[in-house]
């Protein structure tokens, strides 16, 4: 069966369109997922991702005052991942010093505290400047793992 005329043009102009608007969505899904983030974009990924069971306004307070300290979070994080690094570093020296392993488990803890107490530290900023009829509406964590 041959198609010619117009439906064949139509059919072709068709395919074409389907064509290209998969290629766009596969390129706009591709730099989602592999393409360069924006400045600082990071940190407010990280505090998204903590902020899923608080309010609107808190969250807004809260990603208002990440921006205002974003240079003392993207220090805390370099300290947190150059720390990560040199744990790993201990784990992979030969012959394995058990003292360095031990403080560089020390160090990250340390390290991922004070990013914890940061942003602990912004929260309680955020919160109490929050009225308490919105306050009321945080919602306690949903469990992360089954507990039965």
């Amino acid at each position: 069966m041959t198609i010619r005329g117009p439906f064949a043009v139509t059919l072709l102009a068709l395919l074409f369109l389907s064509l290209a608007t998969n290629l766009l969505i596969a390129g706009f899904a591709v730099g989602r997922v592999a393409g360069p983030r924006p400045p600082g974009s990071d940190i407010e990924r990280l505090v998204t991702m903590g902020m899923r069971d608080f309010p609107p306004e808190i969250r807004r307070s809260v990603m208002e005052l990440a921006r205002d300290n974003r240079n003392q979070f993207r220090a805390k994080v370099n300290d947190v991942e150059a720390a990560r690094q040199r744990l790993f570093e201990a784990m992979r020296a030969e012959p394995l010093d058990r003292k360095a392993l031990n403080a560089a488990f020390a160090d990250l803890r340390k390290k991922t505290d004070d990013l914890q107490q940061a942003g602990q530290d912004l929260l309680v900023g955020a919160i109490a400047d929050t009225p308490p009829d919105v306050r009321r509406h945080i919602k306690p964590p949903r469990p992360s793992m089954p507990m039965h």
